[in-house]
């Protein structure tokens, strides 16, 4: 037996072999598309963070809820036990607010709780258009590893025909030893492809927040755009655009509560002592005078905070028109390149993988004219997979822009 068909038989069964996972007894994690969007809204690390701010921002409203920032004081002063020379003294402040101060922290706090809400859609929205963009990375990596193990294959086969040709005397040693060429070729783009593959998959587990990503295994077709190609459904407002439009509020509610700062504070007192024995009561009003602060720091920043949130409203909703417009039209131009090969490109090329393999078989080309058709296939094949990705993550991208996906 020649070292080329030892090397054929070689390649041929590792393709058998198991994996790792498989010898271990472990369960794969086995993904569909839907299986993907549902774990992308449910494990997705971003998405659990922005839940989490969510929670933040109603504390922050419960707070803001209170009657006052400041809590009532209580002061006590005991100067001798002697009925006579007794100098207790006890002062109680109770602080309250003129005008609409707590409705302003309110107001502010809630447009944040709904700001931050809208962010966490938006998280959720960004989130599946990556978790989505890696499924479809993973199930094209895997179809050029299906396409290189059939080139594989058919290099294996080759060899062994042209090493039969070669013992008849039908063809020259210089067959062989290309078909050799193209067996080892073939064995490393594999492996190439293989690392192509575990690549895709720890980014998938990245983005899903899986702890390993050996035990991923995807199904699915490049072809099926199910889970997005809705394109008369309309997702109405983006939560990024409405997320400013809260962030808007929050801060015209803050420059009004910073406005306020001119006002007085005022506590109302309650004293209570001895004096000569006799007990006395003092009622009183304690005013703060804004004198040296009167918030004209809030002011500015409160101002600026409003400017800011201005701009970035009118920033995120000519930004949303421009994304939809956009990925509308590159949607609809890949998915007609995916329609002209597939229909005009790939059956001839089919077609003639297979006359030429039986061409060589019969002895009616030489092995170099086999070669360049088997290659001009392949490359056929490649390209097919290459625009239905492109076709695919196109279509993400339009959703995603659409506000479809959240």
């Amino acid at each position: 037996m020649t070292k080329g068909l030892l090397l054929a038989l070689a390649l041929l069964c590792a393709v058998a072999l198991p994996t790792r996972g498989e010898e271990a007894g472990v369960p794969p994690e086995t993904l569909t598309v839907e299986r993907v969007i549902a774990l992308a809204r449910t494990r997705a690390p971003e998405v659990r963070l922005a839940q989490n701010r969510v929670l933040e921002a109603r504390g922050r409203l419960a707070g803001a809820r209170a009657l006052h920032t400041e809590n009532p004081t209580l002061e006590a002063v005991a100067a001798t036990s002697s009925r006579v020379d007794r100098r207790t003294q006890w002062v109680l402040a109770v602080p309250f607010e003129l005008g609409l101060q707590r409705s302003y922290r309110v107001g502010t706090a809630r447009a944040e709780l709904r700001r931050d809400e809208y962010l966490a859609v938006e998280a959720r929205r960004l989130t599946l258009g990556r978790v989505l963009a890696a499924y479809y990375l993973l199930v094209h990596a895997e179809r050029r590893l299906e396409l290189a193990r059939e080139r594989r294959t058919v290099a294996a086969r080759l060899l062994q025909v042209a090493t039969e040709r070669h013992r008849s005397g039908d063809v020259a040693r210089l067959d062989v030893r290309v078909a050799e060429t193209e067996l080892a070729r073939a064995g490393s783009e594999v492996s190439s492809q293989e690392h192509n593959v575990a690549r895709s998959r720890l980014d998938l587990a990245l983005q899903l927040g899986l702890p390993s990503p050996n035990r991923v295994v995807v199904r699915g077709d490049l072809a099926d755009h199910s889970a997005f190609a809705d394109t008369a459904a309309d997702g109405g407002a983006r939560p990024d655009v409405q997320a400013a439009s809260q962030e808007l509020a929050a801060a015209r509610s803050q420059l009004g509560l910073a406005r306020s700062a001119y006002l007085p504070q005022l506590a109302f007192r309650l004293d209570y002592g001895h004096e000569n024995g006799q007990s006395v009561t003092r009622p009183g009003v304690g005013v703060t005078v804004p004198l040296f602060n009167a918030g004209q720091g809030e002011r500015g920043a409160a101002r600026a905070r409003v400017d800011r949130a201005r701009i970035e409203l009118e920033r995120q909703q000519t930004t949303s028109q421009a994304e939809r417009e956009g990925t509308s039209a590159a949607y609809a131009a890949s998915l007609e390149a995916v329609r002209e090969l597939e229909e005009r490109g790939l059956p001839p090329a089919i077609e003639t993988a297979s006359l030429a393999d039986e061409s060589y078989r019969a002895g009616k080309i030489d092995l170099a004219v086999f070669l360049v058709v088997r290659r001009d296939v392949l490359d056929a094949q490649r390209e097919f997979a290459n625009r239905q990705l492109d076709a695919a993550l196109a279509g993400i991208e339009h959703a995603v822009a659409s506000g479809r996906l959240r």
